[in-house]
């Protein structure tokens, strides 16, 4: 029992957000397969197996997603679906969803459903309702508000998209925080993908000088950002 205590205690102190990003850009500079982001699975699938911390079923699909993610990246399109519509699945099964499972669960949407034809209107519908679900169970939830903003910004304009999203994402970056509780266990990731997403719709209206701007704060805040090279050859 002490010994379990212990690996609980531990658990409960783990950074599992940048762990996950840190395997996943591991991952994609070995070239040598989905490893690390695997092996982080299975241990997290196993500490998921003591049910005092319900924060690592979070976790377990954020590594799903950055599976997805790097399938994707390795232009092995029809596994990274395969990932997002997993990790679709386990949310929606999830009884009691909190603001955050309806964020995340809202961006798995986001990026499956360009693969997909059929159904992605009523898609796109649920999407907009986990997105408005997450912001009514918490108005502080930052990823709520960035996902929406990703999510309006992406939708044609002949079907209403641009009409919140840049509003959503500037209030993510000037006026909201990362986490309302301090806690390695609860996610903050929000204010980089914000960035990412104001200088694609920049770039896309053609607000250029906009989009340098924010470019260079994303390159001064995150460093080690991998979608700043391929933003900067747009301009």
């Amino acid at each position: 029992m002490l010994l379990l205590a212990c690996v609980v205690s531990s658990a409960a102190q783990t950074d599992y957000q940048k762990a996950i990003k840190s395997a996943y850009m591991e991952d994609l500079m070995m070239k040598k397969g989905l490893i690390v982001l695997k092996d982080l699975h299975k241990q997290l699938e196993e500490l998921a197996k003591d049910k005092s911390i319900p924060q690592l079923n979070y976790w377990l699909c954020y590594d799903e997603y950055y599976m997805a993610m790097y399938y994707e990246n390795e232009g092995e399109g029809e596994i990274a679906e395969s990932f997002f519509e997993k990790g679709i699945n386990k949310l929606e099964a999830l009884n009691n969803k909190s603001s955050e499972d309806y964020a995340l669960l809202a961006l798995f949407q986001y990026s499956y459903i360009k693969y997909t034809s059929l159904g992605r209107v009523a898609l796109a519908k649920r999407m907009a309702k986990n997105c408005q679900q997450a912001i009514d169970l918490d108005k502080n939830n930052i990823r709520a508000y960035v996902v929406s903003g990703m999510i309006d910004l992406a939708r044609p304009r002949i079907f209403g998209g641009g009409k919140v999203g840049e509003s959503y994402l500037l209030k993510a970056l000037d006026e909201m925080s990362e986490q309302s509780i301090q806690s390695k266990l609860l996610p903050s990731w929000g204010k980089e993908e914000a960035y990412e997403a104001l200088i694609r719709y920049y770039i896309e209206v053609g607000r250029k000088d906009e989009a340098r701007d924010f470019l260079a704060v994303l390159k001064e805040l995150y460093p080690a950002n991998l979608q700043h090279d391929s933003l900067k050859a747009k301009l």
